[in-house]
């Protein structure tokens, strides 16, 4: 919400079959196979790339 400068909105929906109650990230594996290390905040990341997407989203090709 901060870095789009608006308020979601949120529509709750009751859970669906197959619905996961709860998610969550583990790079643990991408690091070991890969040497994956982050560089980038998420926190830095997210206004870089809504910046981009606004920025593209009216380019041909792109639904635009």
């Amino acid at each position: 919400e901060s870095a789009l400068g608006k308020e979601a909105k949120i529509n709750q929906l009751p859970e669906q079959p197959g619905d996961m109650p709860l998610t969550c990230a583990n790079i643990s594996k991408a690091k070991k196979l890969l040497g994956y290390s982050p560089t980038t905040q998420l926190s830095d990341g997210l206004p870089r790339f809504i910046d981009w997407f606004l920025q593209i989203k009216g380019s041909p090709g792109l639904g635009g």
